[in-house]
């Protein structure tokens, strides 16, 4: 019995709406012929009749389904653009009467999966954004290693900026062993790779259309690290700059009334010893203020640089070649703070024996930053230097204090920016970013 249930309604289903009024009306007729053939006789003109109202009903019911059809047609091609994917078109809500509601409803579902497809498009432009100008490496590959994406902090960590997508990671990451042996056994962490950065290893597993895929996330720390290793140096010349100037104050104090005393009493052996001493206090107390002006380096007031006035002020002191022009931009700096990095460099270019021919400045400018490149001739730096030039305290000069380098380093990390070296044509160049805006 459920099997008959089931065929006859399938049978219903293959006819339309106005097959089956077309389909009644028929039935009609044939009842009202049998009906005549029954009581009143065959009558070929009564039997005409018959056939003709019914074909008017026919007509009639037609024309009164029209406008209904024509409002299911309208809202099946909404339905079917809305599937399509396609939010911006409707039915024409003049023409729909008796299935407005519907329409309505359709019209609304179509207004939010517009919305809502807006905002997913604004969602992904902004972390489409974020991936593209992050510092942190990212890199996405499925259950075999292979790179299904990776964005350009990655790329230029890995391969020099070229696009490995397809590649094997393990791969790929062979050049930098701590790296790809890290990422082979997904282990999380800290790691420090050959060219002495240090980085952060974060590994995630997850299910993208049910395929495992494996999110791997490098973050530089080499930064952060330095610039907390500073601070800690600064603390530390802070206090022990406290302790030895209430030590030097009256230490001077008293070695200047020895010498006056001992002048007084014509004892030259002793006085000698006194001016010895204050020489010596003196020195002390000039070699404490460097690393005092140091540790108490301001926070820079960015203005617009006068680069001509900048570059005059430069050249009163250490001669040296211009090469190329000035920045045609207005550039935000604290000027103070520019001029002092640029003259430790500068001095530092001048004590390799270079003649001011063989020392050049340049500019480069970019609408995201300004580099400075000073080069030199000077033979460059060993390797073992060039890695730990940076640190504080750390020179090779019989005199020197060992803060040049870092002062300067910490003045331009204080803008935003990045102070990179590296031996080039036959000495060093001292590489210098500036952001074009400064978060002060």
């Amino acid at each position: 019995m459920a099997s008959k249930r089931l065929k006859f309604s399938h049978f219903k289903t293959k006819f339309s709406t106005q097959s089956r009024l077309n389909l009644l009306c028929l039935l009609l007729i044939l009842l009202a012929l049998l009906v005549q053939f029954a009581y009143l006789g065959v009558s070929s003109l009564f039997s005409l009749a018959i056939c003709t109202a019914g074909l008017l009903l026919a007509l009639l019911l037609h024309w009164m389904l029209m406008p209904l059809i024509k409002e299911i047609q309208a809202l099946n091609l909404h339905a079917q653009n809305l599937q399509d994917g396609s939010f911006n078109t409707s039915a024409n809500q003049l023409k729909i009467q008796e299935l407005g509601s519907l329409a309505s409803s359709l019209q609304n579902m179509s207004a939010q999966l517009r919305a809502e497809r807006a905002t997913l498009y604004q969602r992904e432009l902004l972390l489409d954004t974020v991936l593209q100008s992050s510092t942190t490496a990212l890199l996405l590959t499925d259950a075999n290693d292979a790179v299904l994406m990776s964005n350009p902090a990655a790329r230029q960590l890995l391969m020099a900026g070229k696009a490995f997508d397809g590649s094997k990671l393990t791969v790929v990451a062979a050049a930098m062993p701590a790296l790809a042996d890290a990422i082979a056994q997904r282990q999380q962490g800290l790691l420090r790779l050959p060219n002495h950065s240090v980085w952060h290893l974060s590994v995630n597993q997850f299910q993208l259309n049910h395929k495992q895929h494996w999110l791997y996330l490098l973050k530089p720390l080499s930064r952060e690290i330095a610039r907390e290793e500073l601070n800690a140096w600064k603390t530390l010349l802070r206090v022990i700059s406290h302790e030895l100037n209430n030590t030097l104050a009256p230490l001077s104090s008293m070695a200047y009334s020895g010498q006056v005393l001992a002048a007084r009493q014509q004892q030259a052996e002793l006085a000698a010893i006194f001016t010895t001493i204050t020489e010596r206090c003196a020195a002390l107390n000039q070699f404490l203020q460097s690393y005092i002006r140091f540790a108490k380096l301001p926070a820079p007031t960015p203005g617009p640089v006068n680069w001509v006035q900048l570059i005059n002020q430069l050249q009163d002191q250490y001669e040296f070649e211009l090469i190329g022009e000035l920045p045609s931009r207005q550039w935000q700096a604290d000027q103070g703070q520019l001029s002092q990095l640029l003259l430790n460099l500068l001095k530092n270019a001048h004590e390799t024996g270079c003649s001011p021919e063989q020392i050049q400045l340049s500019f480069s400018e970019s609408p995201s930053q300004l580099q400075l490149c000073l080069q030199d001739q000077g033979g460059g730096i060993a390797t073992e230097v060039m890695q730990q030039a940076l640190l504080p305290f750390y020179t090779t000069k019989a005199n020197g204090s060992g803060i040049g380098l870092t002062l300067c380093r910490d003045i331009i990390e204080a803008h935003g920016g990045e102070l990179r070296l590296q031996n080039q044509q036959g000495g060093l160049s001292v590489v210098i970013t500036l952001p074009a805006t400064i978060d002060a």
